[in-house]
């Protein structure tokens, strides 16, 4: 299996999977997988921008309008919605606060990439409508918004609180806005939260103290552990820091540029060894898993709507996911680390070739954390989109993606 078929094969599902809607997250009917989701539709569409495919651009421009048709009244951006437009979901127990993140993310991508001043003036109101449900949401006002138990792309984790991978798609909507439309207020909200995120995930002594830190006693307190974590922290809330690895979290924080190169070069050693253990180079949504007997199993156990998925190694409880893989060999390619960006792109194109029996190029939504057995929904689209972005990473990172 060569890079080119790998790639081939990811762009056909990608036409496969659009609508005049947009985006599908699956072409499977399934659940409700075959719907336009906000996350996978923006992912997919981010990278349609990296190919010279118009029709797929303007499957970007189709998910968008259909998002900001469908804007609940404060503001919030749809989950994901019908084909047909008359199934609209704003979340299940909780809304999603990452919806409404990527909304503004692609509707800033899309008119920088291709320059439709008509589009962005468009779409302008309701981007102003998500920012400012985006500000209610930091509750206190102090700059990083509070994500609720199940509210993010990890909905049936336990993952809640001040989560970074939240506060980073905010930073690029906020940084994306301030560029698109001149917009001082904006770059400076930008700029004093790219500190905060500097200051408050990452642990280093020297911070102790800073005016800056959310939770000072919390911080300090996880400072004085051995050892100290070697990469972007997941999470916080009142009770304290969350210690586990995010894979998305951390693929952000590199390609938004936080911290320095030293801080680069410990996340990526620290991924390094992680992906040895794994033997796989595709990253973990959070790591290490949850299992049966610790205090939180009980409380993920409960959290599942159709039918109960994280098990350990499986699904967000340590399962491998080819679409984080591509963000993060693309952030590799932005701190110059092209050779381990390659090794990541073709495990993406190993995994979105295996299927179950006799079935190829099933392009599953995650792989077993041990067996690397592919699980969750085929054909998704992020996981096509995962393929792209990696194997087109240098055009992620030259105006047509995230950076």
């Amino acid at each position: 299996m060569s890079a080119h078929e790998g790639y081939r094969r990811a762009l056909d599902l990608l036409h496969r999977a659009l609508t005049p809607a947009g985006f599908l997250a699956s072409v499977r009917d399934v659940a409700n997988y075959r719907r336009i989701w906000a996350r996978d539709g923006v992912i997919a569409g981010l990278a349609a921008l990296t190919t010279g495919d118009d029709a797929l651009h303007d499957g970007l421009r189709r998910t968008l309008d259909t998002l900001a048709g469908h804007q609940g009244p404060h503001g919030e951006i749809p989950s994901n919605v019908g084909e047909d437009g008359k199934r609209v979901s704003y979340g299940g127990r909780v809304g999603r606060v990452d919806s409404l993140l990527w909304y503004v993310l692609g509707v800033c991508r899309y008119a920088s990439r291709t320059g439709d001043e008509a589009f962005a003036a468009r779409h302008r109101p309701a981007m102003d409508r998500a920012l400012f449900l985006a500000g209610c949401w930091e509750f206190n006002n102090r700059g990083l918004l509070y994500v609720p138990l199940s509210g993010d792309w990890a909905d049936e984790y336990i993952q809640h609180g001040y989560a970074l991978s939240e506060q980073v798609l905010h930073l690029m909507a906020l940084e994306g806005y301030g560029r698109l439309f001149g917009s001082d207020l904006h770059r400076e909200k930008s700029a004093h939260l790219r500190e905060q995120l500097a200051v408050n995930y990452w642990l280093d002594a020297r911070n102790v103290g800073h005016p800056l830190l959310y939770h000072p006693l919390a911080y300090r307190s996880l400072c004085e552990s051995v050892p100290l974590p070697g990469f972007w922290l997941a999470t916080f809330t009142p009770a304290g820091y969350a210690r586990r690895f995010d894979g998305l979290a951390n693929a952000l924080a590199l390609l938004a540029g936080l911290g320095d190169e030293t801080t680069t070069a410990q996340t990526i050693a620290s991924v390094e060894s992680l992906c040895a253990a794994l033997d796989s180079d595709l990253l973990p949504a959070f790591y290490p898993p949850i299992e049966p007997g610790m205090s939180a199993w009980n409380g993920l156990r409960l959290n599942h709507v159709h039918r109960f998925r994280n098990f350990p190694h499986a699904y967000h409880n340590g399962g491998l996911w080819p679409v984080w893989t591509g963000i993060w060999a693309a952030a590799l390619t932005k701190w110059g680390e092209e050779k381990r960006a390659a090794r990541h792109c073709a495990a993406i194109h190993r995994a979105n070739a295996l299927g179950l029996g006799e079935e190829r190029w099933g392009f599953y939504e995650f792989h077993h954390g041990r067996t690397h057995r592919p699980m969750g929904t085929a054909r998704t689209t992020w996981s096509a989109a995962g393929a792209v972005i990696a194997h087109n990473r240098k055009r992620f990172l030259t105006g047509n993606g995230l950076a």
